[in-house]
């Protein structure tokens, strides 16, 4: 086959369709160029890359590199871009319209685990801390990073106690139920503590798997073991945790962009059941996978939060390690991704590296759509 070229002259079909390709590929260049960062939502809603927040622009410094904006890194470019990092375990970090979020602190976590890229003293800049619970595991960076920042840090009664017993000023400290009630206004969102359960592995599962993990792994040297002590000094260890001091949180962005954290893979409780009957569904969940070695268990977890929650984009957390003390044995997240899209084929899973960037284009939310 022939066409004609812009002479009107005849040329191959090879020549024709590569010329055509050609223009294609640089109309998609012009076009991802134009973008200053990928939504994960724009294949499913167009309304995404429409949005003006997408306007043609240089790519946005905040979305490509893997440095926090707490710790010196660029800031969105728009103000409705909203810009998510996790940094091991269930920390969080979020960066909105100029305001810093940090969810969770649990950074400097000793020589056992790989490094995070970053330490606790280079988090220079937070206005907000929120704390899932007390565990070590989840808070304590908590006072060091508080008291550096100025950051407000809201916890539940029993987190809130072990951090006045450390060198953070107590006007910084704000003690929530999560029992309803309790709506945090900030200049450009707010925040619902809503009272959730700390996560109780199967006893059996796992004293069965500790104990074959203790007789193939090496023991923790004197020093390693001295350096977890010190840092495990700095959370709880109070029984009072697992019902009353796990705490999950809801934040709107003022243009009604909503996201869930929730730092244990607990049961979901009442008051969760109630706070979301009440709001529908979220934008974005960040959440903890459950504490299982078994993917059925963690699998059946991880359900119950999807069915709850009702996400448009879920992000796993607390992944990266099993129990504390025993490094290196990630969780297996792709079961409960299948798993979650067998029954929700329009749910988006996202699961990055360290300080890996994901930026959303929050104007197009759930709320606004409604």
């Amino acid at each position: 086959m022939k066409g004609l070229n812009s002479r009107g002259n005849l040329v191959s079909a090879s020549v024709a369709t590569l010329a055509v390709a050609a223009l294609a590929v640089a109309a998609w260049s012009q076009t991802a160029l134009a973008r200053p960062f990928t939504d994960p939502r724009s294949d499913q809603l167009d309304a995404v890359d429409a949005n003006p927040a997408f306007v043609s622009e240089p790519r946005d410094p905040a979305c490509q590199a893997a440095m926090l904006v707490s710790t010196g890194g660029a800031a969105p470019r728009h103000p409705r871009t909203l810009a998510v990092r996790w940094t091991g375990f269930s920390n969080f970090e979020l960066a909105y319209n100029g305001r810093i979020i940090l969810l969770d602190a649990y950074f400097d976590r000793g020589s056992i685990f790989p490094p995070l890229g970053f330490k606790a003293a280079d988090v220079k800049k937070a206005d907000l801390l929120l704390i899932g619970h007390g565990h070590v595991d989840h808070m304590s960076d908590a006072a060091s990073v508080g008291a550096r920042t100025g950051a407000t840090v809201v916890g539940a009664p029993v987190s809130i106690e072990k951090l006045m017993t450390q060198p953070i000023e107590p006007k910084q400290l704000r003690t929530v139920t999560g029992k309803g009630g309790e709506v945090l206004k900030f200049d450009g969102f707010t925040v619902e503590p809503i009272l959730g359960r700390h996560g109780q592995p199967t006893r059996p599962v796992t004293e069965t798997m500790e104990h074959a993990l203790g007789s193939v792994t090496p023991p923790m040297t004197v020093e390693q073991r001295a350096e977890q002590d010190t840092i495990r000094a700095r959370g709880t260890s109070d029984p009072r945790v697992t019902a009353e001091g796990t705490i999950a949180y809801l934040i709107t962005l003022d243009n009604g962009f909503r996201i869930l954290f929730r730092d244990s893979g607990g049961r979901v409780t009442d008051h969760e059941k109630v706070a979301m009957e009440r709001i529908g569904r979220v934008d974005l969940a960040l959440v903890a996978v459950s504490a299982e070695y078994l993917n059925s268990s963690t699998v059946s977890q991880a359900l119950e939060h999807m069915r709850t929650y009702k996400p448009v984009v879920y992000m796993p957390a607390h992944h990266d390690a099993a129990f504390t003390g025993r490094p290196g044995l990630w969780r297996s997240t792709e079961p409960l991704f299948q798993a979650m899209k067998d029954e929700n084929p329009a749910l988006i899973t996202v699961s990055k590296q360290y300080r890996e960037p994901v930026c959303f284009n929050t104007e197009v939310n759930i709320q606004r759509s409604r």
